[in-house]
């Protein structure tokens, strides 16, 4: 039988665990991994003993403990309490580390974290009514919010366009004008 090195973890299904960065492969001989953070200026990263999830697809979810973040050459190095072996860290090459939702800092007053724009709905600034639901945000040299039409079709909005009155501030709600100009 294989022991696993880092035990298998039931997670409360209320908890939403949000991506935060993929691992990459081993960094020496001590269980340390090389790691892509998505937000490497975010304070998340500050926090002593953070609890992540690490999602390998086809394998159990499993929780670690992040102790140590330092730069390496062209990466940035994570250290788990959890992973103490070469082998064991190469178990999670290419595993995605998530976060409880709980863990993140709080927003800024003019700041917004994706995820909470995911599914909200999109208001016509001009009626008043729902005209779609955000899908996701299309990141490219200009970000894009990619909207489900409840009429048909999709639209794709620039998040620095004038026409966006409101962006979630009012929890699940985005407010656009003539969001049917922007009909992809």
């Amino acid at each position: 039988m294989v022991k696993s090195p880092v035990p298998a973890a039931v997670f409360d299904t209320s908890v939403r665990w949000l991506e935060v960065a993929r691992l990459g492969r081993p960094h020496g001989v001590k269980g340390e991994v090389r790691v892509q953070l998505y937000h490497p200026d975010s304070p998340l990263w500050d926090i002593e003993d953070l609890p992540l999830r690490v999602h390998v697809a086809g394998r159990p979810d499993r929780l670690v403990t992040m102790v140590d973040l330092r730069p390496g050459t062209g990466c940035m190095i994570i250290e788990f309490a959890e992973i103490q072996s070469r082998d064991a860290a190469a178990t999670l090459t290419n595993a995605t580390l998530l976060v409880s939702e709980s863990q993140l800092p709080p927003a800024d007053d003019d700041e917004i974290y994706v995820h909470e724009l995911l599914g909200a709905d999109v208001i016509e600034a001009e009626t008043g009514e729902v005209v779609g639901r955000v899908l996701r945000l299309v990141e490219t040299h200009v970000d894009l919010l990619q909207i489900q039409l409840l009429a048909g079709g999709e639209a794709l909005i620039p998040l620095d366009a004038e026409a966006i009155e409101s962006l979630g501030r009012e929890k699940g709600k985005v407010v656009i004008r003539h969001l049917i100009d922007w009909k992809s």
